[in-house]
């Protein structure tokens, strides 16, 4: 039934009273009973939205407070959806009670009442509308506030917890970073143990690796100074081959080479890596009761072994690449000098001892089949001459030819 306000006066009693007399009385009492009666009836259809509005400013009030969510990410972050509720617009019908026909000489005041206040309500409206949306703005500035603040907060307990842990280790210990990261003291001594024993298996196993993993060069990565046989250009080609030797990540390859065309021979002064690239620790052990990393040395035995070996490895790989990749077959003699650049453990001073020295032709190399050979021992039948304890970097004489 569509309402009508055709008639009605909505003026309070007393106001204009002279009106109302007789029948003509009763008849507006009726209509104003029949308006009321059915803005009543109508206000149930839209009940939902008032019960979210209403249960947003309880939740508001009661438990998504401001002084709650300066302190609470996850507060502020409710206090934002609640608030992105926006206040229903007012109906007439929001204030209207059931009409009581009992009461139907109170029902044109009744009536009136509930237009004026309706009135007031929607005057009222949009300034609330705006002081929502102002809180609304206010409350999402703050929520990335609280956030970058519960950020930092977090970031010093772990940096806190981090260098915790870190002190639990020996001095001197180097933590990389997916090691400092862990959770745990144990969760980094495992990790720290496998990474050891990764590094030590990659350096026993160098020149198996190395040669089950053969470089691969494309026609796209001959030069054409290379192809000509002009000496730098050969030069540079190999150079560029032993920088692309497929390596541990621990050694990081630096060569120098001159090329001499008459002799069709290859001169090479290859950089070894330190003695550090041998872990010292053979493995770690966290002792929970007294929350400590306990390292567990390798022997210098064990040290100079493996060193030896890594180096002699290096040596043998470098040569077969360079021979191997020689696709136009420019280099007939290889000389391999292998320095390593430290300092003097007498004197602190800067030196550059030569430990492995060689010289072998391409047929002589040819006829040796590197996958069984010890490495140390291959050299030795190659007349090569090796430092007799390379970890004290014991010289031999470089070839200069």
């Amino acid at each position: 039934m569509a309402l009508s306000f055709e008639g009605i006066d909505f003026t309070l009693p007393g106001e204009n009273m002279g009106r109302f007399d007789g029948g003509r009385q009763r008849e507006a009492e009726l209509e104003a009973y029949q308006v009321l009666w059915n803005l009543w009836r109508s206000s149930p259809r839209t009940v939902a939205n008032d019960d979210n509005w209403e249960s947003a400013c309880s939740m508001l009030q009661t438990y998504y407070t401001v002084a709650k969510a300066r302190g609470d990410s996850e507060v502020c972050a409710m206090r934002i959806r609640y608030l992105e509720i926006s206040e229903p617009l007012p109906r007439l019908a929001d204030f209207v009670d059931a009409p009581s026909y009992c009461r139907l000489p109170d029902a044109p005041l009744q009536l009136a009442q509930a237009c004026n206040e309706y009135r007031l309500a929607r005057q009222r409206h949009p300034q609330r509308e705006r002081q929502r949306l102002k809180e609304l703005e206010t409350t999402k500035a703050l929520y990335e506030a609280v956030k970058a603040a519960e950020a930092r907060a977090r970031a010093a307990e772990i940096a806190r917890r981090r260098e915790w842990q870190r002190s639990r280790w020996p001095k001197g210990v180097v933590l990389e970073s997916e090691i400092y990261n862990f959770d745990s003291v144990s969760a980094q001594v495992d990790l720290k143990n496998a990474k050891i024993e990764s590094q030590v298996q990659a350096l026993a196993d160098l020149l198996r690796n190395g040669l089950q993993n053969p470089m691969e060069v494309s026609e796209s990565d001959l030069t054409a100074s290379y192809r000509a046989g002009d000496p730098a250009g050969i030069a540079a080609y190999v150079e560029s081959v032993l920088m692309a030797m497929p390596l541990p990540r621990c050694i990081n390859p630096k060569a120098a080479v001159e090329y001499s065309l008459d002799s069709r021979r290859l001169v090479v002064e290859y950089e070894l890596p330190k003695v550090d690239v041998v872990p010292t620790a053979k493995s770690y052990r966290y002792v929970k009761s007294r929350e400590t990393v306990v390292e567990t040395v390798r022997p210098a035995s064990k040290i100079k072994g493996l060193y030896a070996s890594t180096i002699a490895q290096l040596a043998l790989l470098s040569l077969a690449a360079i021979l191997e990749l020689d696709s136009e077959r420019h280099i007939d003699v290889v000389v391999f000098n292998g320095v390593v650049d430290t300092l003097d453990p007498h004197s602190g001073q800067p030196i550059r001892p030569c430990l492995i020295a060689v010289r072998v032709t391409r047929d002589t190399f040819a006829e040796i089949k590197l996958e069984d050979v010890d490495p140390s021992a291959c050299l030795k039948d190659l007349s090569a001459s090796l430092s007799r304890n390379p970890t004290k970097f014991v010289p031999v004489r470089p070839l200069l030819e």
